[in-house]
């Protein structure tokens, strides 16, 4: 979870334009017990958060360290939580850090209240984070926004418990980011792939990790595009990726509209939904519109592998 962290947030700090630094201890354990999902959630809502309020030109520093060896217990911050972890518990820290260099976005630097006053970072945290710290309490951890004397967010640290699982060895970080990741699989070397997001950040991290598995990936920002390079007499796509929120015409319509056009061709196009909703009925409705299969948001690399990996088998494609 951590190894996919790292290399989401230094794909939007890149596509942002921040250099990206990483300080992870080699001696962290390689295997924990934890809610994986809603710490990588936890995770992304960080780096989004403080990328957001820069326009870009500085240095972003992600250090991922156990609780008890922190240099920074000394920080005030650290005060408002204790760890209370027995021995087979770590508490793993995240702490996100904007360096000197960046200038503020438009956005964090008009931002004021209805009164007319000027707001700082911690006054429009707005529900996002506070959804995240309530989020983060019940896993019992802590999460907390340190403020530049501008009053502007200038890093933000999560501290989570996880449990300890036995294990032969300690984690190699430095030296083994790439490892234990489905990468460049066989079947999807070479699937030719078209990916509908209209959110920008979004869209780059699915096609990043599309890419990883080896797919090749052409990428647009609405259902129309999508629909339109489908339509093309050179299309050759067998998989469509599509986010279900998209405004206009939403991943559900275009669904619909791709599997009218293609009804009369043996050759459909496999498609697969991306949703961040957590309804229970969103996966009988995509089966309602012709859909083969459907990603939960945050996107992982080993579901993603997972879902396509079933899909594909499941359509008997033999790639």
């Amino acid at each position: 979870m951590i190894k996919e962290a790292c290399c989401l947030a230094k794909c939007l700090c890149v596509y942002k334009g921040f250099d990206f630094e990483l300080d992870v201890q080699s001696s962290l354990p390689d295997l924990v017990i934890g809610d994986e999902r809603r710490a990588f959630q936890v995770i992304l809502h960080m780096v989004g958060y403080l990328l957001n309020i820069y326009d870009g030109g500085g240095n972003v520093i992600f250090r991922v360290f156990s609780e008890s060896d922190s240099v920074g217990k000394t920080d005030r911050m650290l005060g408002m939580w204790k760890s209370n972890a027995p021995d087979e518990f770590v508490c793993i820290k995240f702490d996100m850090e904007i360096r000197e260099g960046s200038s503020l976005s438009d956005g964090a630097s008009s931002s004021t209240n209805s009164s007319g006053r000027r707001q700082n970072s911690a006054e429009a945290e707005g529900l996002g984070f506070i959804m995240c710290k309530k989020l983060v309490q019940m896993m019992q951890g802590n999460i907390w926004i340190s403020l530049n004397p501008l009053g502007f967010a200038q890093s933000m640290t999560l501290v989570l418990r996880f449990q300890i699982r036995p294990s032969y060895g300690r984690a190699a970080f430095a030296s083994g980011l790439s490892s234990e990741q489905p990468s460049s699989i066989p079947q999807f070397r070479g699937l030719r792939v078209i990916l509908a997001d209209d959110d920008a950040l979004n869209r780059t991290i699915t096609k990043k990790l599309l890419e990883k598995l080896g797919c090749e990936v052409t990428a647009v920002s609405s259902g129309f595009e999508c629909l339109s390079a489908l339509s093309s007499a050179e299309n050759s796509f067998r998989l469509v990726v599509l986010d279900i929120q998209m405004p206009e015409m939403d991943g559900f319509e275009v669904a619909t509209r791709i599997r009218k056009i293609r009804s009369r061709s043996r050759s459909w196009p496999l498609i697969i939904a991306v949703t961040s909703s957590a309804e229970d009925n969103v996966w009988e409705r995509c089966l309602q519109m012709g859909m083969n299969g459907m990603i939960r948001k945050p996107v992982l690399l080993q579901g993603m592998a997972d879902e396509l990996q079933r899909v594909l088998q499941r359509a008997g494609e033999g790639l």
